[in-house]
């Protein structure tokens, strides 16, 4: 038997027993502080043993600390389950290893998601294959020439003209040098045996974090670590919208401007209420009180402003006005977060309790209040009703379930999913906030979703890429979202 590098024998030793040289015995592995993900799904799991119900997942890259160096064993896992931080299993299978470093986990790192609203760069594809590797010119030929001529797109169907709004047509400029294990022919884990992953569908939409140069043409490196060429896609310019916090300088009741820029409205000198030259931007709010002025049959709202400064109003037929709650809906508990959303009006108002806290504008699904008996998703309607959060996500896949290799939107920011398929995200392809512009979920800006991502409960633990809600009560409550006419 080997132990500490000595070799033990039995019965008595005609002979001493040396010791190897210090230097030449074997030190023992440290046993593992921390685990990551070598996967694209790595699951977490509530107790070692695999189940229908998980905690959440980590996504390849994430790496995450061990409560305990020690694998216990449990069923499903051959080689024993590891409790991490701050809870949960996660099994020792080929999703996991325990290396500090790889070729593989360095080429990963070219796409770790930055801090903040935008995680990636978000592109819409007008017909483009995805590399392995940087191809030949010869190779690029080969397989681009069915789409036509680089630097063209063609007009997106019908339903899907939305998905272009923020698309931009200039040029997308390389950002830095090719990364390093893409030279000399290499991929992601090694040289590829095949060029072509596949092929990125007209109005599909791409997440990259990388642009390089290679002879003259500019290259993307997407997040699943394949090569797209950057003049087939266009990029998506970034929303700056975002809602507002309500802290004591803002208060409901607010009104919302939707849809486009509305008149301010002023008394002239003989008291009358006319039009200004100036007016309210599209996607602004401002303050109302609860004071009405009928004139000429039009109703008019007034406008909180400092005491010194003249009145001012707004339309009641161009406002959008959100009051506060006074009763927390069922199911809500005193002290808990919840969100309420109303289709009719596109807004959204973050409570926590019975104080309101956050309001912006979002866009519900392009069919409006539901109809009964309808289909949902056929009918493109966000669901009525109130509904805990099941499950969040930093970022995902979204396609339709009807045509999931025809189109799909990548990386999705910030998912709060309340009633699966129907969620609350960032849409980086459009700023309609306000209209109906979706599938059926609750689509609100970047900026917004990653806001309310880190606001609601469960929060999702450091490392981890989604945690469970609602029926993972190891996790601790999940808010409400409350969906209104």
């Amino acid at each position: 038997m080997l132990l500490g590098g000595l070799l033990l024998l039995g019965g008595a030793a005609s002979s001493p027993v040396r010791a190897r040289p210090a230097s030449k015995v074997a030190a023992a592995p440290s046993p593992p502080t921390h685990l990551t993900s070598g996967a694209f799904r790595t699951y977490i799991w509530p107790r070692a043993r695999k189940g229908k119900r998980f905690l959440g997942y980590l996504r390849v890259g994430q790496r995450v600390a061990l409560r305990s160096a020690k694998p216990v064993p449990g069923a499903g896992c051959r080689r024993g389950f590891y409790a991490i931080e701050p809870r949960g299993y996660v099994c020792h299978d080929r999703t996991v290893t325990f290396a500090e470093d790889s070729a593989f986990l360095r080429a990963n790192a070219h796409t770790d998601p930055r801090e903040g609203p935008f995680p990636y760069e978000y592109a819409i594809s007008n017909g483009t294959p995805m590399y392995r590797r940087v191809p030949t010119r010869a190779e690029q030929h080969r397989y681009e020439w069915r789409f036509g001529k680089a630097g063209t797109h063609r007009r997106l169907p019908m339903f899907q003209r939305g998905h272009e709004h923020l698309a931009v047509s200039d040029p997308i400029a390389a950002m830095g040098p090719m990364p390093a294990f893409l030279r000399n022919g290499g991929g992601a884990r090694g040289k590829p045996l095949s060029l072509l992953r596949q092929n990125i569908p007209h109005g599909a939409m791409m997440s990259y974090t990388r642009a390089f140069d290679v002879a003259g043409r500019t290259f993307l490196l997407s997040t699943d670590l394949t090569v797209v060429p950057a003049n087939r896609v266009r990029r998506f310019r970034r929303s700056a919208f975002q809602g507002t916090r309500l802290d004591g300088e803002v208060r409901l009741p607010i009104a919302w401007i939707r849809q486009r820029p509305r008149p301010v409205y002023a008394r002239d000198e003989g008291g009358r209420i006319v039009a200004e030259a100036s007016s309210y931007p599209v996607r602004s709010f401002v303050m109302i009180t609860d004071e009405k002025i009928v004139q000429d049959a039009v109703t008019y709202l007034r406008v909180k402003t400092p005491e010194s400064a003249p009145e001012r109003f707004i339309a009641q037929r161009h406002a959008t006005v959100v009051r506060a709650r006074t009763k927390r809906p069922r199911g809500v508990r005193p002290g808990e977060k919840w969100i309420v959303a109303r289709i009719t009006q596109g807004t959204l108002v973050a409570y926590e309790d019975l104080t309101p806290v956050f309001a912006t504008l979002m866009s519900p699904g392009q069919g409006g209040v539901p109809r009964a008996g309808g289909d949902l998703v056929r009918d493109s309607t966000t669901p009525l009703g109130a509904y805990r959060i099941t499950f969040k996500d930093r970022a995902t896949m979204m396609a339709p379930l009807s045509t999931p290799r025809k189109f799909w939107a990548d990386n999705v920011p910030f998912t709060q999913y309340f009633r699966a398929p129907f969620a609350i995200h960032g849409a980086y392809w459009h700023e309609k906030f306000g209209e109906k512009a979706s599938a059926g979920c609750i689509n609100v800006s970047p900026i917004d979703a990653a806001h309310l991502f880190s606001w609601t409960d469960p929060p999702v633990p450091d490392g981890w890429q989604g945690v469970a809600g609602a029926g993972a009560p190891q996790n601790g409550p999940a808010s409400m979202v409350v969906v209104k006419r």
